[in-house]
């Protein structure tokens, strides 16, 4: 029983802890534009789909959409985590590729 309590403690003690700030985020207070780790920068390969744009989203080289892949068109509703492996392709009314980014 008290090596329970002693775990809970430092359970407790963890949650309250804060994680330091390794990217700095970009905002009004900020000078700098957030920079992502390089192996991070580009982990969804959004470069490699960057000739998309401007093409049909029924064009084949558009991946399908899954748990890595997000079509966002202008109704989506989608949520503002980022996911650095997570490849986003904006569609617009016309059924467009207008951009093609990681998150």
């Amino acid at each position: 029983m008290k090596h329970g309590l002693v775990l809970l403690a430092f359970a407790a003690i963890a949650a309250c802890a804060t994680a330091p700030a390794s990217i700095p985020a970009k905002g009004p207070d900020a000078s700098e534009p957030a920079v992502m780790p390089p192996e991070q920068a580009d982990a969804c390969k959004a470069k490699s789909y960057q000739g998309l744009i401007g093409k049909p989203a029924t064009d084949s080289g558009v991946p399908p959409a899954g748990r890595l892949v997000r079509h966002i068109r202008p109704d989506s509703i989608v949520t503002m985590d980022y996911v650095f492996a997570r490849l986003n392709i904006e569609i617009d009314t016309r059924d467009i590729v207008t951009a093609v980014r990681c998150g």
